[in-house]
C-alpha cells in the first residue's frame, strides 16, 4: 500500500480511526476527512505516537452541510493527483427526527446523500487511480430498509429511527450499485461491518435505546474488528470491477436485498440525489 493515497470519512473514532490505524500500519497515505478538525487532530496525534511512520492528513468534512462537502473537496482537488480507494465510512443513528442545514432528514443526509455529494466531487482523481476502489459501509440493516421518497425532505409522517436507519443503509447499497454501472472502471464495493463496540447508538438514541445498546456492548466486536472489512476490501488486489458485491464482517460475501436489486430504484434513489445537491 505504499504510495497509496486512501481517503476516510468519519476517521477520527470507533471503526473509521481503527481503519485509518490499519491501513496506516500497511504504509498508506492516509486522507482523514472528519466533521471536526480539532477531534481529527487529537485522533491523528494518538495514532502517530503508535505508529511515526504514520503518513495522515485531516480534512474538516461535515456529511451534514452541503457546503462543508464542497469545501472539503475542492481542499483535496487542489491537494491530490489522485486517490486510490474512498472510503464512505461514517455514519449515524438517531431516534430522533432531526434534519440537515440543507434540509434533508439526518440519516440519509449524512449516512447517503453527504457521501454522494462527497464521491462526485472526488471522481476526477478517483479515476486517475490505476486501480480505483469505492468501499460504502453498509448494514445488514439494509435488508428491512425502504426508501420513502415523499419524506426525505420535510416529512410530515411520525418518524421511526430504526426504520430511517434502514432507509439510509439500503440507500448505501442502491449507490454502490449506480456506482458500479456508471463506473465500471472503479472497484465499487459496499460491506457490514459487524455490530460494534462504539457509542453509534448511545449518541442520538432514546434513553431505553441506548440503555440496550450499553448493556450489549460486552457481545459486540471490538472496534479493530469492525474495521477489518475495510481495510482487507481496501489492500486487495482482487476485487472485480462493474459489478457491486456485499461484504460482511468476515470478508465474505452476502446477498443483497430483493429491494437492493431493484434496477429501476438504483436508478431513481441517483437521480433523486442528484436533483437534492443540485438545489442547494
Amino acid at each position: 500500500m505504499h504510495n497509496k493515497i486512501i481517503l476516510i470519512t468519519g476517521a477520527n473514532a470507533g471503526i473509521g480511526k481503527s481503519t485509518v490505524k490499519g491501513l496506516a500500519q500497511e504504509g498508506a497515505k492516509v486522507i482523514m476527512a472528519c466533521r471536526k478538525k480539532e477531534k481529527g487532530d487529537l485522533a491523528k496525534a494518538e495514532i502517530e505516537r503508535h505508529y511515526p511512520k504514520a503518513k495522515l492528513e485531516v480534512i474538516e468534512c461535515n456529511l451534514a452541510s452541503f457546503h462543508s462537502v464542497k469545501n472539503a473537496a475542492s481542499q483535496i482537488l487542489q491537494s491530490y493527483e489522485h486517490i486510490d480507494v474512498l472510503i464512505n465510512n461514517a455514519g449515524l443513528f438517531s431516534s430522533h427526527k432531526k434534519m440537515t442545514e440543507d434540509g434533508v432528514e439526518m440519516q440519509f443526509g449524512v449516512n447517503h446523500l453527504g457521501h454522494f455529494l462527497l464521491t462526485k466531487l472526488l471522481l476526477p482523481l478517483i479515476e486517475k487511480s490505476s486501480y480505483p476502489k469505492i468501499i460504502n459501509v453498509s448494514s445488514v440493516a439494509h435488508l428491512h430498509g425502504t426508501i420513502d421518497f415523499d419524506n426525505l425532505k420535510d416529512g410530515k409522517t411520525p418518524y421511526n429511527g430504526l426504520e430511517a436507519y434502514a432507509q439510509s443503509k439500503l440507500a448505501n447499497v442502491l449507490f454502490t450499485r449506480g456506482l458500479a454501472r456508471k463506473y465500471p472502471n472503479i472497484a465499487s464495493h459496499c460491506l457490514h461491518p459487524g455490530v460494534v463496540n462504539t457509542s453509534f447508538g448511545n449518541k442520538y438514541s432514546k434513553w431505553y435505546l441506548s440503555l440496550f445498546w450499553h448493556f450489549w456492548k460486552i457481545f459486540m466486536l471490538s472496534s479493530e474488528q469492525g474495521a477489518a472489512t475495510s481495510i482487507h476490501l481496501a489492500t486487495s488486489d482482487r476485487l472485480p470491477k462493474g459489478k457491486a458485491l456485499f461484504f460482511d464482517e468476515k470478508q465474505k460475501m452476502r446477498s443483497f436485498s430483493d429491494m437492493a436489486k431493484n434496477d429501476i430504484l438504483v436508478k431513481k434513489l441517483w437521480d433523486y440525489s442528484e436533483q437534492l445537491i443540485e438545489e442547494v
